[in-house]
């Protein structure tokens, strides 16, 4: 009996690992507070803790329980086996419901910080830079994201180019790449505004963030998805047979003769 309880003290640290990383890895972290949706995430990670917290319980209940073959502790193992299911279950559902939306919800949050909150708030403002520098990477879809940013309007030196007015501004420094530091060491991106943002393209990053931040999403929802998926398989078997223990020996007590 020893190695099953071992199966499931493993097993439950292993929910908790899962559920600390969602919680707090720093890429999902920086995704959370652009799209808004820190509650149904969160949600997901403490749901993982707590079903990994109650699965090194029940690691000791089920091997006391066959060990003595005593029904309360296997009645109980089963109940804690079903709450902890319930609840690996409901984690797989909202990051499976989440999947085909998620992208959506990515690019447009994305374009209302370009748009509006990385000039008024500074948290906005270090994540969505950090986030161009880490995925290297510029503007949603492309660097040309930048030119509809209040920020990229405010204060510039826009040339007057007549009908090539409106390809002119600049972008974050963050969207440089290295050939940009290099070259503009001090100011590069906030002086593009001098000319079309296009003749610049040699120093920025030209992919958009919003694939490489869903592709990262992605794989950190299937990760919690096969684990709920695995370990709850697992317990369903395990539901099965601690019930079909526990009816017999609920039968062998009701045969033994009463002297």
């Amino acid at each position: 009996m020893r190695p099953k309880r071992n199966q499931y003290l493993l097993a439950g640290l292993g929910l908790v690992g899962v559920g600390l990383w969602l919680r707090f890895d720093p890429v999902i972290s920086d995704l959370v507070v652009l799209i808004e949706s820190q509650d149904n995430v969160n949600l997901s990670a403490y749901l993982l803790m707590g079903s990994g917290f109650l699965m090194t319980v029940l690691g000791f209940c089920g091997c006391f329980g066959a060990w003595r073959l005593h029904q309360f502790f296997l009645c109980t193992f089963f109940v804690l086996l079903l709450i902890v299911f319930c609840m690996e279950l409901t984690c797989a559902v909202i990051a499976y419901s989440h999947q085909d939306i998620i992208k959506q919800y990515i690019e447009n949050s994305m374009y209302q910080t370009i748009q509006h909150k990385y000039m008024e708030n500074s948290k906005y403002r270090y994540i969505f830079d950090n986030i161009q520098s880490s995925f290297e990477c510029c503007g949603v879809k492309s660097y040309r994201d930048w030119l509809y940013s209040k920020w990229s309007q405010d204060g510039g030196t826009r040339a007057e180019l007549g009908i090539g007015a409106g390809n002119i501004g600049k972008v974050p420094p963050s969207c440089c790449n290295r050939d940009g530091l290099l070259a503009y060491p001090t100011d590069c991106g906030v002086s593009f505004d001098k000319m079309e943002l296009w003749t610049y393209e040699h120093f920025l990053y030209l992919q958009g963030c919003s694939d490489a931040l869903y592709h990262v999403a992605y794989q950190h929802l299937n990760i919690a998805i096969v684990v709920s998926v695995a370990v709850g398989t697992t317990q369903l078997f395990s539901m099965i047979l601690s019930m079909l223990l526990c009816c017999c020996v609920n039968i062998t007590s009701s045969s033994k003769p009463n002297y």
